[in-house]
């Protein structure tokens, strides 16, 4: 990779498909939706790439689920691809971790459903081929699954836990987490998919703290050449129980921090070539 690249990533979404779908009569734009309309303000103001991992649906919480998502505004979606894409995330938000001990058919299965929807109201240019597990964990089988569905690329989280074992690194060994944190990007030989690593969840962190501990990330990674700044969208509203009324706060903070510091957006399938 020539230069150095960022991009912003946003997981666990649903509530603002489910938000178009209900207002589809109403809305003239998907960027009447006030998710993505701050998402389009925040990419008009510094060329931002914007990555959506999406759910299937979302049963507890007014019962949404993609196939409910009209296909209206398909064109726009199509024509704004070149900074927004959609990819595939989960089933639902629960259970938790759900791709831990999953087989090949289940994680194709779920797979294969979310990406056809994509298609249908979004179109084969909004689909990435990069994208996270919900946990970012998954079986060696489960990882096939997802390279015959068309994926490439996996983010994960590839961090150790209070007992010195990585999470959120799918089934990679410390020796292959080591060298996805010291070179950015690795290729597992045997299923030949690439993994790379996100440097911050937002929500985690006040607007103050973004950019020292993004700070801390540089001077442990000091080769890495391309950052992943990454939030979860259930923060942005007021209705959930752990609401961030700084939310815009949050992504500005990550993504002035990488402009600041010579980092140009990009998305990882481009920069990989995929």
């Amino acid at each position: 990779m020539a230069k150095r690249s960022y991009r912003l990533s946003l997981d666990d979404n649903i509530w603002f498909l489910q938000d178009i779908a209900q207002h589809a009569d109403i809305y003239r734009s998907l960027f009447d939706n006030p998710y993505l309309g701050m998402y389009r303000a925040i990419h008009e103001q510094f060329g931002t790439k914007v990555h959506v991992n999406i759910y299937e649906e979302c049963p507890e919480f007014g019962g949404f689920h993609l196939s409910q998502m009209p296909d209206r505004f398909k064109k726009e979606w199509q024509a704004n691809a070149d900074w927004l894409r959609l990819s595939f995330h989960a089933k639902a938000n629960l259970p938790p971790r759900p791709y831990l001990t999953a087989g090949y058919d289940q994680v194709k299965s779920d797979c294969q459903r979310v990406m056809q929807e994509i298609r249908r109201f979004a179109g084969d240019a909004a689909l990435a081929k990069v994208t996270t597990l919900h946990f970012a964990e998954a079986t060696k089988e489960g990882v096939r699954a997802l390279r015959d569905c068309g994926f490439k690329a996996l983010l994960g989280t590839f961090m150790l836990n209070k007992d010195g074992q990585h999470k959120g690194a799918y089934y990679l060994n410390r020796a292959q987490v080591d060298q996805i944190h010291r070179d950015s990007f690795y290729t597992d030989p045997e299923t030949q998919m690439i993994f790379f690593a996100y440097d911050i969840v937002l929500n985690m962190f006040k607007p103050m703290e973004i950019g020292p501990e993004l700070d801390r990330m540089a001077a442990l990674y000091p080769n890495r050449d391309f950052i992943d700044i990454l939030i979860h969208e259930q923060y942005f509203y007021p209705h959930y129980v752990a609401y961030l009324p700084d939310y815009r706060q949050r992504v500005l903070a990550g993504i002035q921090w990488c402009v600041s510091r010579g980092f140009e957006p990009a998305f990882a399938g481009d920069l990989l070539g995929l």
